[in-house]
């Protein structure tokens, strides 16, 4: 069976990670040249960015943040331990954008901000969002976690916050680690503050994470893996389940226990190396992939193909009956998944959407990665005509 969660790591860095722990152990590091920067800041997590942030900017209880309406359930949790709610804008499923015209609409003498989400390893286009934002002088947060893409984004320099991750399944992965852009030097240095009153994560906390990674890519070659999927059926076990227990970054309730912590001096120095070691080609190499996969196939089933920036960090395509498709690919060898992503829709969204609005519950990720050969290219693309 062909997989899902490949890592965007290599056993070479995973043992030079581990390497650094055992290093740092031995010989400590006090201090880490990396994190001075009087814009960017290397923190554990975009969870971790993010709540420095909201912490430095203190908004009153009760300000409105205009959210993109699909987002991990943490953010949203964030919002609401800060005391601030969240209003939700819905998403475009072909542009992946949210509407300049509803986020006007949406702004009260209340709202203080905007997190803007781009979804999928597609760039939101932001420069209207924010012109409108700075007509109303909101604070303007850009969650990059799933846009990694090199040289190709780096946030839109208008932007306040701009936040992206490199966490276990994400692009260019050092298994744990964000590093967040600031606009305005002075909130940085507030937010940084905050930060280096936090202890540091465990260089043995870490080392357990590059563990997992390990663990998880040996599961994830194609014979290994199809073993592991037919013990977890034959043992009556939720296959999606088990899988997302490897990969789940902060799991448990108490999410502000888990992301107040400093990255360890490891953490920093494996994210600092697979940034300046990072192979831009592979993001073509990836929107190659997604277009021969998705060219052959209906455009009923695609999602965001008006978004002229997709770099695909995941490929999900909609489906009337996901349930039904999903049966048939695993049957002919592709482990496709509802639960490929923690993505969850704002509990206030409207009930009924909008034809035009992303519903999550329709959509099935396909496994997908560079090594994928030719002719299973085709085979998928096949299979995504006649199974549904």
């Amino acid at each position: 069976m062909i997989p899902r969660g490949k890592l965007y790591i290599s056993n070479k860095d995973l043992f030079t990670g581990i390497y650094y722990c055992f290093a740092d152990y031995f010989r400590p590091q006090k201090t880490e040249t990396a994190e001075k920067n009087d814009k960017k800041l290397i923190c554990l997590s975009v969870r971790t960015g993010f709540d420095l942030a909201l912490n430095a900017l203190n908004f009153s209880a009760g300000s409105e943040i205009l959210v993109t309406d699909i987002n991990i359930p943490d953010m949203f949790r964030i919002i609401a331990g800060h005391k601030l709610t969240a209003i939700p804008l819905p998403t475009n499923k072909q542009t992946l954008n949210i509407s300049p015209a509803e986020l006007q609409s949406a702004i009260t003498p209340t709202t203080k901000a905007i997190l803007i989400t781009h979804l999928f390893g597609a760039i939101m286009d932001t420069d209207e969002l924010i012109a409108i934002a700075r007509k109303y002088n909101l604070i303007v947060f850009e969650d990059c976690a799933q846009a990694y893409a090199g040289s190709i984004y780096e946030g839109n320099p208008e932007s306040d916050v701009a936040m992206f991750s490199f966490g276990l399944i994400k692009t260019n992965t050092a298994v744990r680690g964000a590093i967040i852009n600031f606009k305005d030097p002075a909130l940085h240095a507030k937010v940084s503050t905050i930060n280096e009153q936090y202890d540091k994560q465990d260089i043995s906390s870490f080392l357990k994470k590059l563990l997992k990674a390990a663990l998880v890519k040996l599961l994830t070659t194609k014979a290994i893996y199809t073993g592991f999927y037919s013990l977890a059926k034959a043992s009556g076990k939720d296959f999606e389940e088990v899988l997302v227990g490897f990969t789940k970054g902060f799991p448990g309730d108490d999410i502000f226990k888990q992301i107040r912590y400093r990255p360890c001096s490891s953490n920093i120095k494996l994210l600092q190396k697979k940034l300046d070691n990072f192979k831009q080609h592979d993001i073509a190499t990836r929107i190659q992939l997604a277009n021969d996969i998705l060219s052959p196939i209906p455009n009923d089933y695609k999602i965001g193909t008006l978004n002229t920036k997709h770099t695909y960090w995941v490929l999900p395509v909609e489906s009337n009956d996901p349930l039904r498709l999903i049966s048939c690919l695993r049957r002919n060898g592709f482990d496709a998944s509802q639960k490929a992503s923690s993505l969850v829709k704002h509990s206030a969204s409207p009930t009924v959407a909008n034809a035009e609005d992303l519903i999550l519950d329709n959509l099935v990720y396909l496994p997908s990665y560079p090594a994928m050969s030719k002719k299973d290219r085709n085979k998928l693309s096949r299979l995504l005509i006649d199974c549904d």
